[in-house]
């Protein structure tokens, strides 16, 4: 009779075939490499209305305020006493007058370079992008 050590060594050991995965590995690792440096984002400074207030800084004589309503968009700055209202239209040339707009306020507050946008609720997103974008426009830099 064989003793006990040599019964064991002759039994089949089971074999785990990885090659699939690591054919999976060397395909998904660049990938996921190469995308992440093509997927960075750019972040915008964007401050809540908390009532936080910076000392450090003078406050902007404008005080340009974009309020988006449903028909209308109403800005509100210091120089003037009453609001100006764009009516919205589907065609968004409410976007073009906003950009006129711009070109008078800056005229007049050129170290001006901020703006606050309040939006109601029910606002399309793709809106809110126009005029995040109007507002971060050449104008306003």
């Amino acid at each position: 009779m064989r003793p006990r050590w040599q019964r064991t060594a002759r039994r089949e050991t089971a074999r785990l075939d990885v090659t699939a995965f690591l054919s999976l590995m060397v395909i998904l690792v660049p990938f996921l490499l190469i995308t992440a440096v093509f997927s960075r984002m750019t972040i915008l400074e964007m401050h809540t209305a908390d009532g936080d207030s910076r000392g450090s800084s003078p406050p902007d004589p404008l005080q340009l305020q974009v309020v988006v309503r449903k028909h209308v968009i109403e800005v509100h700055h210091g120089g003037l006493e009453k609001m100006e209202r764009i009516a919205r239209t589907s065609a968004g040339s409410e976007l073009n007058s906003l950009a006129t707009l711009a070109d008078e306020l800056k005229a007049r507050f050129p170290e001006s370079l901020e703006a606050t946008v309040l939006i109601e609720p029910q606002i399309s997103y793709d809106v809110v992008v126009q005029v995040l974008d109007w507002s971060r426009s050449e104008k306003f830099r």
